[in-house]
């Protein structure tokens, strides 16, 4: 291996390891932030400047909460198997971030040392990303089980049932994409989508990221999906017998993995780096690119202040009886759309006609499952 090669991998992954590690701490005080407003409370605004009363909003909140999980005290429960609780949070962050480097991100240094647009160009990016991605899983259950705890034990098995549902419909909804661009590479997605052609813009498009967003939100653990957590019931799921460096990995995994997994939505369906003025300026490619990821993530922050947490049974039965049989659908309208191109506006309305009515359904859905329901109560009566 050349010294020449050495460089420019390292130039072009370094930066990744930089820029997203540091934006998790900024999302972090956003997050916080915006919770606090939503739920009329102040938020972080003491934690500054040290040794100065400059309290800047609290942005110096994620470098303190860094600073006390690093030196923490890291407790082990006395029949945990110590190889696996050590394990799992590294196992859940490498995968999120060895993804980021398959994202399409231009950095503006790269045409002068030609590095290419993406740290590693892969023909089968897309694979890859599901592939990796699951290990993830993989991770959270290693933590419930080394953990010895019924609590933990239960929050990794409610991990591994949720993801495996959720992860067919995000795929599947990643199939259209691919199917019609016929390309799994991610650079070839994003010049498809040159011009603001968009393939959110496209009806089957739009149902397709609707359904990958919500279905990404499971495959995080985000709200209204959080249920391997569920705090309220579970303590906090399959990191319950985890502090310290421990648990930082964990969180710094699970917003990477945010990170990763709106990368990808970025990609597929909002045309990767294009914007105004990537044109002359081609720097503002990566702005552009970080700007969707942020929007995305800030969507993700407003749902978890707003809707409520699913039941399992609701959360199960959303996933098989209606993102799975609306995903097939949305594969067969893409394709009767492809095969329809050119043939005037009655078969373009249709189209359009169909995926709003997919939209309509979904929305229907959702609003239904954030009620709350009450059960009947079953009475037994002595014979």
């Amino acid at each position: 291996m050349s010294w020449e090669l050495i460089r420019d991998i390292l130039i072009a992954t370094v930066p990744l390891l930089v820029i997203f590690p540091s934006l998790f701490a900024f999302t972090t005080w956003v997050e916080r932030k915006a919770l606090a407003r939503i739920q009329n409370r102040i938020g972080p605004n003491k934690t500054g400047v040290p040794c100065t009363r400059i309290s800047l909003f609290g942005l110096g909140q994620p470098a303190a909460d860094g600073i006390k999980m690093l030196f923490k005290e890291d407790i082990v429960p006395r029949g945990a198997d110590r190889l696996f609780h050590l394990l799992a949070p590294i196992v859940a962050l490498i995968p999120a971030m060895l993804v980021l480097c398959f994202l399409p991100l231009e950095f503006p240094w790269a045409k002068y040392i030609q590095v290419p647009v993406q740290a590693f160009l892969l023909d089968g990016a897309v694979i890859f990303f599901f592939a990796i991605t699951g290990i993830n899983t993989l991770a959270v259950f290693m933590a419930g089980w080394a953990s010895r705890n019924k609590y933990s034990l239960l929050g990794g098995m409610r991990a591994i049932a949720q993801m495996v549902s959720y992860e067919i419909p995000l795929v599947l909804s990643a199939v259209i994409v691919v199917m019609l661009v016929g390309s799994l590479n991610a650079a070839d997605i994003a010049s498809a989508q040159e011009g603001y052609q968009w393939f959110v813009f496209t009806p089957w498009g739009l149902a397709a990221f609707v359904i990958f967003f919500i279905a990404a939100l499971a495959e995080t653990n985000r709200s209204p999906f959080d249920l391997p957590e569920a705090e309220s019931e579970l303590i906090a799921g399959y990191f319950t017998e985890y502090s310290g460096f421990k648990f930082a990995l964990f969180f710094l995994g699970e917003y990477i993995a945010m990170f990763a997994i709106s990368g990808l939505a970025v990609t597929l369906f909002l045309g990767a780096g294009e914007g105004p003025g990537v044109a002359t300026v081609p720097a503002l490619s990566a702005v552009w690119f970080l700007a969707k990821i942020f929007a995305l993530i800030s969507l993700m922050i407003w749902l978890r202040g707003t809707l409520p947490r699913l039941r399992v049974d609701q959360l199960m039965a959303f996933a098989w009886k209606f993102l799975l049989p609306l995903s097939i659908l949305n594969i067969l309208l893409a394709g009767l759309a492809w095969h329809l191109r050119g043939q005037g506006t009655v078969a373009q309305a249709a189209t359009w006609a169909a995926s709003l009515l997919i939209l309509y359904f979904t929305a229907r859905v959702l609003d239904g499952l954030s009620r709350p329901q009450a059960r009947p109560r079953q009475y037994k009566y002595a014979e």
